[in-house]
């Protein structure tokens, strides 16, 4: 599910021609899931764990394909639902602008 929802936006970001938006969400998707491998780790040795707030403003600043990867990846914060929902809200504001961008791109507005 986790590459069908970046595929899908891959695909929406091409056809607004804005391919210079692809190594700023990469970087930012690295840094991203880089936090959530520590955050896990520190939670796993009881150490001092990254705020959820912070995850959050990495996912906004286009780092949300790395938090999809990170939750699944090192199974981090999938019990926690209200983290999830505005994580899915943050992909759901993105997807919404870059739909936005791609929709007047193909009607010509």
């Amino acid at each position: 599910m986790t590459l069908l929802v970046i595929t899908l936006f891959l695909a929406l970001v091409m056809v607004t021609g804005e391919l210079i938006a692809l190594p700023a969400y990469l970087a930012v998707s690295l840094i991203t899931l880089l936090a959530f491998g520590l955050d896990k780790r520190r939670a796993l040795t009881q150490g001092w764990r990254l705020p959820e707030r912070l995850l959050h403003i990495l996912a906004l600043m286009g780092g949300w394909p790395g938090a999809l990867v990170g939750i699944r990846q090192f199974r981090h914060k999938t019990q926690k639902k209200a983290f999830l929902w505005v994580l899915f809200a943050i992909v759901a504001v993105h997807y919404l602008v870059w739909g936005t961008l791609a929709w007047q791109r193909i009607s010509g507005a």
